[in-house]
C-alpha cells in the first residue's frame, strides 16, 4: 500500500475541506494508464483553512481486504497536512 499526498497552489474559495476518510474516496481501476492491481483511492480538497489544494491518493498492491483498508485509514489519521503560511 501507497499513501500519496500532494499540496499545491493556493486553495480556492469554493474548495470544500479534505476529509481523509478512505470510505469517502473516489475509486479508479488504474491511474495514468498503468495498470494497479488494487485499484487507486483519490481524496481532494482544501487543506487547512482553505491556504492549498491537497490530492491524497492510496494505492493497494491487490484487491484490498478489510485489514488493508483499516491500515490505509490509520495513515490518512496519522497525515499531517501543513499549516496555513
Amino acid at each position: 500500500m501507497v499513501v500519496f499526498a500532494v499540496v499545491y497552489e493556493s486553495g480556492r474559495v469554493t474548495e470544500n475541506a479534505i476529509e481523509l476518510r478512505l470510505d469517502h474516496a473516489k475509486r479508479y481501476p488504474c491511474c495514468d494508464g498503468t495498470y494497479v492491481a488494487g485499484g487507486e483511492y483519490e481524496l481532494d480538497g482544501a487543506g487547512p483553512a482553505t491556504a492549498d489544494s491537497v490530492i491524497v491518493r492510496v494505492y493497494f498492491g491487490s484487491a484490498p481486504t478489510r485489514s488493508m483498508r483499516k491500515q490505509a485509514q490509520l495513515a490518512l489519521n496519522r497525515l499531517q497536512l501543513p499549516a496555513p503560511r
